[in-house]
């Protein structure tokens, strides 16, 4: 087996058809990685003068002038050939500790299980086994079976498939998340597309969210995937007239019943054995229109402050191949009370369902499913798995070790950070 410099053009088209593809394996995403400072190179894995393999790597010195590299999801090859991962492998090792590497690190793809959104399993790669003792076998060292965020990238990612009609998949959405969707949306939840590029208002609320990486990177993102319309980017506001006016109308909706309610209490004429009933409709009632009238004051103050719309939020979706992903979403912490989320979920699956894309990615969920232990990151799977999402679970990280001091050496200075 040989081992060849690609082109960004001969990367591309062998990644773009490869059954690992994703956009992390894409001369794109190199360009975007040079914004944190990331250098990049592509090489080609070639067997009887054919291309079986290729990966994008980054790199950057972790120690002295020794450096790592990194292949974002992955090589592009079959993990199921043992010959071709052992060829890949030693290949790699002879050619890049010549150059001073001292590991390579790597977190393909390949699937371990799929879970429904309790957790249970319902398929497992009968491959996953094998391709676990074929990396060891080749010295590389597996990170573990992580549940959290412990890795590059996530381990288990929430999809949720676009193949059916926009009414069977909304159906099989759970009803509470119905409900909040209908609650937010009459409370003026609004999501627009951004048209602009406007890199500097997304920037303001993904911040937010992720401090580490500065306003280049989203604009490199732009860069790169916006200009060929891969990239969209969207804010979520608050529509403060739609809200004052829904508010008001429920509002007095609910103070005919309650009017109604109140008569029937009063009334002689009604039977004593239906008064408890009449009683404790009139104490809902009574219960609902107290909500209205706050939710009422407060619409008609942020109205009078943000007499149009008020932005609470933003997100950006990435499009590869015949996917969406969600890369992240944002939100004015003050406004979270409105499940701005809820609303942005559902209205990213009926554009891309009727865009043709077969599947969303809703991105990061915890391995944990237990809902009472999982702390700050209940709301991340309690909201992404009532979309009718199925977990995926990924094979995990592996460190490729080139020369073992250096690689000790660099993971004890992670360790003590």
């Amino acid at each position: 087996m040989r081992i060849v410099a690609l082109t960004k053009d001969e990367f591309d088209n062998f990644a773009y058809k490869h059954k690992y593809s994703t956009y992390y394996q894409t001369s794109k995403y190199a360009d975007v990685s040079k914004y944190e400072g990331l250098n990049t190179f592509y090489v080609g894995f070639v067997e009887n003068e054919q291309l079986v393999g290729a990966t994008l790597f980054l790199y950057k010195t972790v120690y002295l002038y020794y450096k790592y590299a990194y292949a974002p999801r992955g090589f592009l090859i079959d993990y199921t050939d043992k010959k071709l991962v052992h060829n890949v492998t030693m290949g790699l090792i002879n050619l890049l500790k010549k150059q001073h590497y001292a590991f390579i690190k790597i977190d393909p793809p390949v699937i371990c299980s799929e879970r429904d959104k309790n957790g249970n399993i319902i398929y497992f790669s009968n491959a996953v086994n094998d391709i676990l003792n074929t990396l060891n076998k080749n010295k590389y060292k597996h990170q573990g079976f992580n549940k959290y965020f412990e890795n590059y990238k996530p381990r288990f990612v929430a999809f949720t498939s676009l193949q059916s009609d926009l009414k069977t998949i909304y159906a099989k959405i759970s009803n509470d998340a119905k409900k909040i969707i209908e609650t937010s949306t009459n409370a003026g939840v609004e999501i627009v597309q951004d048209k602009d590029g406007n890199i500097d208002e997304l920037y303001k609320y993904i911040v937010l969210k992720n401090k580490k990486r500065r306003k280049k990177y989203y604009t490199g993102l732009f860069n790169n995937f916006g200009i060929d319309n891969k990239m969209d980017i969207f804010f979520i506001n608050i529509n403060t007239d739609k809200y004052l006016n829904n508010m008001k109308a429920m509002y007095d909706q609910e103070l005919a019943v309650n009017e109604k309610y109140a008569n029937l209490v009063q009334d002689t004429s009604v039977p004593m054995s239906e008064k408890q009933k009449i009683i404790n409709e009139k104490m809902e009632s009574d219960r609902k229109l107290n909500y209205y009238k706050n939710e009422l004051i407060y619409a008609t103050n942020l109205s009078k402050e943000y007499p149009e719309f008020l932005t609470i939020g933003a997100a950006f979706t990435i499009k590869h191949n015949r996917g969406v992903e969600l890369i992240i979403d944002s939100y004015l912490e003050e406004y979270l009370k409105f499940n701005p989320r809820y609303v942005l979920l559902w209205e990213l699956i009926k554009k891309y369902k009727n865009e043709n894309f077969l599947y969303f990615n809703l991105n990061a969920v915890v391995g944990d499913f237990n809902k009472e232990d999982l702390g700050k990151f209940k709301t991340l799977n309690n909201i992404k798995l009532q979309f009718n999402a199925t977990v995926m679970e990924y094979i995990g990280e592996f460190d490729l070790v080139i020369n073992e001091r250096i690689y000790n050496k660099f993971k004890s200075k992670i360790e003590k950070k």
